[in-house]
């Protein structure tokens, strides 16, 4: 089996089991559900911290912009707004236009009006308008009520920690060409004393994980708009409710809900087994020792061991090449 198919219930339910909080085949009334489900969205975004808990990265691909070394990445919420929806129109009427609201920005709604995905095109103060991306799926009466964020330069999910990275030329005759960016700490990066150095891609990276956004500095100021790739961790998946359904790898649910019910085991008022503790210590170190990067092998130019000894051209050479 390639991966475990599961929802929010399966994982609360069981981490009830784990420590007599809950009974077979009894209904999950919602009031429990919903701090059940508060917990292990906590505890989600905690796991998410811990890089040895994460099974893989993330690709992110996006361009320099010739003249620009800095630049915010992220795409927090903002605030909300409320707005009618036509169906078959990308323009939102009657809106309460925030001040906030910016160009790039990512629109989800209350009523499913509009599509996932859909980010702003343009607004009108004035007009009390909202163009959208795309057009919504359904006509509303009543004011819907819409939820935007505020991207930085790179519209994606702040990242924790960068771990690679490197420029893809695009033009020129080194298009297609791959150059590796050395990624530094930020106090590393301070110590470059002109920064504004122009240079026709960046070698050296550092990701400051500010907030909201967070701040990314290259070095060489770049010329050339080549494509950026950068790898950053994955952030787990937070439930949006309990029955939605997630795939996860192999050994998370279980760990999962081992380390759920410690988590709960307190508000509950019951006290972990040592045999819970255990099997919760092995769950999560299964998958660390899993998700581990291996050490890092020496490298090094072949020609600096290149031996001569077996090399039949040493008589015609004499040894000087």
């Amino acid at each position: 089996m390639s991966n475990i198919t599961t929802t929010a219930t399966d994982i609360v339910t069981g981490a009830l089991l784990n420590i007599n909080a809950f009974s077979v085949g009894q209904a999950l009334d919602d009031s429990t559900g919903s701090t059940c489900l508060q917990v292990l969205n906590d505890l989600l975004d905690s796991l998410s911290t811990d890089e040895d808990f994460i099974y893989t990265q993330t690709e992110n691909i996006f361009s320099w912009t010739p003249g620009q070394y800095q630049y915010t990445v992220g795409n927090p919420i903002g605030g909300t707004f409320t707005a009618l929806a036509t169906s078959g129109s990308p323009t939102l009427t009657s809106a309460t236009v925030p001040s906030g609201l910016v160009v790039g920005g990512t629109l989800t709604d209350t009523a499913a009006a509009i599509p996932s995905g859909t980010t702003v095109v343009s607004f009108s103060a004035s007009a009390q308008t909202v163009t959208m991306s795309q057009n919504a799926n359904q006509t509303l009466s009543a004011l819907d009520t819409i939820t935007y964020t505020t991207p930085g330069d790179w519209a994606i999910q702040r990242p924790l920690r960068i771990r690679t990275s490197f420029t893809r030329v695009t033009t020129s005759a080194a298009a297609g060409l791959d150059y590796f960016i050395d990624v530094v700490s930020f106090d590393r990066y301070k110590e470059i004393g002109l920064k504004t150095v122009p240079g026709p891609w960046p070698y050296i990276m550092a990701y400051q994980p500010t907030f909201p956004l967070g701040n990314l500095w290259i070095y060489p100021n770049p010329a050339i708009a080549g494509s950026a790739y950068f790898y950053t961790d994955y952030i787990l998946e937070q439930f949006a409710n309990l029955t939605q359904s997630v795939n996860m790898p192999q050994g998370y649910a279980r760990a999962l809900k081992k380390l759920l019910a410690l988590e709960l085991a307190p508000i509950f008022g019951k006290t972990p087994s040592p045999q819970l503790i255990l099997q919760a210590k092995e769950a999560k170190s299964l998958l660390k020792d899993l998700n581990a990067e291996p050490v890092p092998t020496l490298r090094y130019d072949s020609d600096l061991i290149y031996s001569r000894h077996t090399d039949a051209s040493f008589i015609v050479t004499g040894g000087f090449t």
